[in-house]
């Protein structure tokens, strides 16, 4: 259900954040009829927090070739991790090409003069996430890319909302709940025209600095983010970007062949997958459990970054491809993967002539390999 809100204020004058964000973070519905087929649009959140080992992400997802909507919310404790997962009519879905708001059957996303306003509860009820992400910093100019499809209108789009938020609200899991207080939060926002089928990959990254990982070299509190749309294989970057804000601002920005990013000991047995009660056959997806990025510039800025996790943190979320013949009929489905972790960030480097220096928690995702048809369980 698409709706068309009147140009109602949202902010007051002392959160300019939130007035910005009430235009860039909006929906985009496709004005082209023949589009939907291919409009894919999810909003994107995670939480970490360390001191009582607490992690999750959720996210909001629009499928028009399914002509669904997807809820999904994972999440890490010191009692254990799980994911829930659930599809819904996206007729039965409100959002809006003037506002981030979205709601899914009683699950939301609502900006508020104080920030987003998210509810996830399961259908049992056993699940419920409730929580306001408060914006910190300023969001990051919107990164395209085209050259991956052939397909006409093809693009990809993201934008880093907030890399920075703080978090309070509660994770209510079986009966147990875990207060988050100030927890550090992050929120971006995906949508373009594509098909899941087409020869497109991608490294995605955030983390930000925390409290206790500040010393003296250090100037201010720093969040950063990087995104590498690349073929299928892996074998070709298409367009990459890597920000870093200092304090509420971006302070520096690289790109293209400014960023090389390597990936090291990889996971390539059968990648289990319970919403589909099988799995994926070993070596199909493979799942680096290293990676490094080094990015530089002509200006003597650099970041030289390494992320690591491990399997227990690391869960592999189905995306279903439906093989058509000639005619467009659909004659197998087949899957890919994204790969979401949750790992450890080691940052060093040098901007504006100053050092950065800082070890965080962060979370990263991971997609290539051709779609592939899953083995049940036996």
């Amino acid at each position: 259900m698409l709706i068309v809100f009147s140009g109602v204020a949202l902010t007051d004058q002392s959160n300019s954040l939130v007035g910005e964000l009430k235009q860039v973070d909006a929906f985009h519905p496709p004005a082209d009829s023949s589009l939907m087929p291919l409009y894919n649009e999810w909003h994107y959140f995670n939480v970490i927090d360390e001191e009582q080992g607490l992690s999750l992400i959720c996210t909001f997802k629009l499928n028009g070739y399914f002509g669904i909507s997807e809820m999904l919310l994972d999440y890490y404790t010191i009692d254990g991790s799980n994911a829930y997962y659930v599809t819904y009519p996206i007729d039965a879905t409100e959002y809006s090409s003037e506002t981030p708001d979205v709601m899914i059957a009683g699950n939301s996303v609502k900006l508020t003069p104080q920030g987003y306003s998210v509810r996830v509860m399961s259908e049992d009820g056993s699940s419920v996430f409730d929580a306001l992400f408060k914006p910190e910093v300023e969001p990051s100019p919107v990164f395209s890319a085209t050259d991956f499809s052939p397909l006409y209108g093809g693009e990809i789009n993201w934008i880093v909302a907030s890399p920075k938020m703080k978090v309070n609200g509660n994770l209510t899991v079986n009966g147990k709940t875990y207060t988050l207080k100030n927890a550090r939060g992050y929120h971006d926002h995906n949508w373009g025209y594509w098909n899941w089928g087409d020869d497109l990959g991608w490294d995605w990254g955030q983390t930000t600095q925390t409290k206790n990982s500040l010393n003296g070299s250090d100037i201010g509190k720093y969040s950063l983010s990087f995104g590498n749309i690349t073929d299928a294989s892996y074998t070709q970057s298409f367009s990459s970007v890597l920000r870093l804000w200092r304090n509420r601002e971006i302070v520096a920005t690289f790109s293209g062949e400014d960023i090389q990013v390597t990936h090291s000991d990889p996971y390539v047995g059968p990648v289990p997958v319970p919403y589909l009660n099988g799995y994926m056959p070993p070596g199909s997806f493979p799942l680096p459990l290293k990676t490094d990025i080094l990015a530089s510039s002509d200006s003597g800025d650099y970041l030289d970054i390494t992320f690591t996790t491990d399997l227990d943190h690391c869960a592999p979320l189905p995306v279903l491809v439906l093989i058509t013949d000639s005619n467009g009929v659909p004659v197998a489905e087949k899957y890919r993967i994204i790969w979401e972790m949750i790992g450890t960030y080691e940052v060093n480097g040098k901007i504006d002539g100053k050092p950065v220096s800082y070890t965080a928690g962060g979370f990263m995702e991971y997609v290539a390999g051709d779609a592939v048809t899953y083995i049940p369980f036996p």
